[in-house]
């Protein structure tokens, strides 16, 4: 038998396995791709039903599941058209506002984002609870009907906004009396509908450029990421309210609690009684509170001192949303609102979003404060050098937390030893010569770690056209340059720090820490990385991608390491290795990891002594006088 012969009939035993056993009007009319992995029945293309099966991490083994991508953590909002049958008018939404009073507006969202931002609040339950009050059927049997996807949601959090925005430039503060009231659902729905619409088009590849669309993917995440109030309160005891013994003596260091009293005659105390308060209400469901509620836990006058920088009322706040459209205004830009969380609606207090709150009290906010003292408050000589010395002093104190919860992280059970940026720079001495803030040895890896408190301009924040989000990530290279100079040092020469050769290979892994957060998704991983790949960084098979987290994820991991025993290193190696290895590291740890864990142990009693002021003051308040 020849060649020839020999091939023929090893194709026809191979279609007689493949497709003998299969109806003859079948075998000419598709073609069937052979996937690894996948059996299928013999003489047939028909995959066969097999169980598949997995080993978990800890050696159990499962049922195979299908792996998480990041398209899964996505919410698809329901469509005007889907809702109605109809196109959304861009025009409907302003007409209806200028017939509907200012207050009305601001309470109706601020109700809405307050029930989305509650502890433990369930989107779903959120979503049909609105569709079921405010919606008549046939609509409200066809968005239930929708919402049974648990991938389809129907409130939108920035349409709220954009409605609560556009209400301060186009509601009246009073209609004439008998006035018909315009349609604020239908207002709400065209801006959930419209929202991103503009016609625009950017490029479908992602390079080292994010684009248009990577514009606005980064501005919705820098929009919707949400901190816990736990880990907020916490990081605020460490930086603004325990930090003054660390930084007394300490050359350009001061003590932020007296610095923010002496440049706006407020204290911190006052600040936390007053913002405390209302947040208190506002996650039991009260977004209006009255102001003579706030003067019975303070001497006449504080209570009004603190409003004075965390409120406005509907003039003052027309003018900040007037500001804001001079400045390249965009559907992300609600400085307005962030500057004041708090409206004042006559004697009501109202607290557009406990959220903006919690960060204008807690966060990084009250350093805006200092720099930016109220115009009633005369400006000491010197204010400029003090300002700038807060900055530095939040800055440092921010990089202190972070080694310290690196240090948690990697204690029993953990790395060997975290070397930090003073033992880096004492064995790496040399003139010029770059050093990261710490690095971690795990024996066979070390991870190189870059502290930075850097946050994403305004233009960059909120998607404004042009190179802000190119300029923050160049900002961040420069941080990257930080740590692959290490790196190659380390590479020479370990023993120089650790006092001992080491034989083994080692896998470095980069990591860079932002205390401020930093939107991490699949469009700025490509960037950041890209970028640091034309510079030439971080090159080379033992070096692993470049890892991004924020101070927030750092804190979880803390708490998986006390709680379950899973190391830093461990859980980066797996999520590098996921579906998920561009997408934020809560994004994977919420996605994969089963077991429930809470908060570091550190966290212990810290939410409590935030508020102690606070609960001093409602104790005293109680108290019978005499």
């Amino acid at each position: 038998m020849d060649a020839g012969w020999q091939i023929a009939a090893q194709i026809e035993f191979l279609r007689k396995q493949l497709a003998d056993r299969e109806p003859g009007s079948l075998r000419d009319a598709y073609l069937a791709v052979p996937v690894a992995g996948r059996p299928v029945f013999e003489g047939t293309t028909a995959p066969a039903l097999t169980p598949q099966w997995q080993q978990r991490p800890s050696g159990l083994i499962t049922p195979a599941v299908a792996p998480t991508q990041p398209i899964d953590l996505l919410l698809v909002y329901l469509t005007f058209r889907e809702i109605f049958g109809f196109p959304a008018d861009p025009g409907y939404p302003v007409r209806q506002l200028r017939a509907l009073p200012l207050g009305v507006v601001l309470q109706f969202c601020a109700e809405l984002l307050n029930a989305l931002s509650q502890p433990g609040a369930s989107r779903a339950d959120v979503d049909r609870h609105f569709a079921t009050q405010w919606l008549r059927d046939p609509f409200r049997a066809r968005v239930l009907n929708l919402l049974r996807d648990p991938r389809r949601a129907l409130l939108v959090p920035q349409a709220l906004m954009l409605l609560a925005r556009a209400a301060v430039e186009h509601s009246p503060d009073t209609l004439p009396e008998g006035a018909e009231q315009g349609n604020l659902i239908g207002a709400l729905l065209t801006f959930s509908d419209l929202t991103g619409a503009s016609g625009r088009q950017g490029p479908t590849v992602i390079a080292d450029q994010p684009g248009e669309l990577g514009r606005e993917i980064i501005a919705n995440q820098y929009f919707n990421g949400s901190t816990s109030v736990a880990h907020t309160l916490t990081r605020y005891m460490r930086r603004w309210r325990d930090g003054h013994p660390q930084v007394e003596n300490v050359g350009g260091l001061v003590d932020l609690a007296a610095v923010y009293e002496e440049c706006t005659g407020v204290t911190l105390d006052d600040l936390t009684i007053v913002a405390g308060a209302l947040w208190i209400a506002a996650c039991h469901g009260t977004v209006l509170t009255p102001a003579a509620d706030l003067e019975t836990l303070l001497p006449a006058g504080r209570a009004a001192d603190v409003l004075s920088l965390i409120s406005a009322d509907p003039g003052t706040l027309r003018e900040a949303v007037r500001a804001e459209r001079a400045q390249r205004h965009t559907e992300w830009t609600f400085d307005a609102f962030q500057q004041y969380p708090v409206i004042r609606l006559g004697g009501l207090l109202l607290v557009v979003d406990q959220r903006y709150l919690i960060d204008r009290a807690f966060g990084w906010l009250p350093i805006n404060d200092i720099r930016f003292p109220p115009r009633t408050r005369p400006r000491a000589a010197g204010h400029k050098k003090r300002a700038e010395q807060a900055v530095h002093t939040l800055r440092r104190l921010s990089e202190l937390y972070v080694s310290e919860v690196l240090h948690s992280i990697t204690g029993p059970g953990g790395a060997r030893r975290v070397y930090d940026d003073a033992e880096l720079k004492t064995a790496f001495q040399k003139k010029n010569q770059k050093i990261a803030d710490a690095a971690i040895d795990y024996g066979d890896t070390w991870i190189v770690v870059e502290v930075t408190t850097s946050q994403l301009q305004r233009d960059a924040a909120t998607a404004v056209p042009g190179n802000a989000q190119v300029d923050d990530i160049d900002k961040l290279l420069e941080e990257i340059h930080q740590i692959d100079a290490t790196i190659q040092t380390l590479r020479r020469d370990e023993s120089r720090l650790t006092g001992v050769a080491n034989p083994i290979r080692r896998t470095y892994l980069p990591l860079l820490l932002l205390t401020e957060g930093f939107p991490v998704n699949p469009v700025s991983m490509t960037v950041i990385r890209e970028r640091a790949h034309r510079k030439g960084l971080l090159q080379g098979q033992d070096v692993m991608p470049l890892e991004v987290l924020d101070v927030e994820e750092l804190e979880l991991i803390e708490a998986l390491q006390e709680q379950q025993g899973v190391s830093l290193l461990t859980l980066i190696q797996r999520k590098q290795a996921s579906h998920l290895e561009r997408m934020p590291m809560r994004s994977y740890l919420y996605a994969t990891i089963t077991t429930p864990f809470g908060n570091p142990q550190r966290f212990e009693g810290k939410i409590s002594e935030a508020l102690r002021p606070l609960e001093t003051a409602l104790l005293e308040r109680e108290q019978p006088t005499t």
